[in-house]
């Protein structure tokens, strides 16, 4: 599945806004990026899929729009 992916802040830094990567769930996206982009291994960020924040792994499908934010703090 080739699945679109917008990154913000810190984490564009290290793969740049836009992407599309192969991966049958969040789970391997994940691990798709880490081997790609080793720096992520050390970074935390949430994950959205079309715009649904996800806590456990997703099944994905055909081109699903995955955000990776990073930690957010408020005031």
């Amino acid at each position: 599945m080739k699945i679109k992916i917008i990154a913000f802040g810190q984490i564009a830094e290290i793969t740049g806004k836009e992407l599309v990567i192969e991966a049958l769930d969040t789970a391997s996206l994940q691990q798709a990026l880490r081997d790609k982009f080793p720096a992520l291994a050390e970074k935390k960020y949430a994950i959205a899929v079309n715009k649904i924040l996800v806590t456990d792994n997703q099944i994905l499908t055909d081109n699903d729009t995955v955000a990776l934010m990073p930690p957010y703090s408020g005031g």
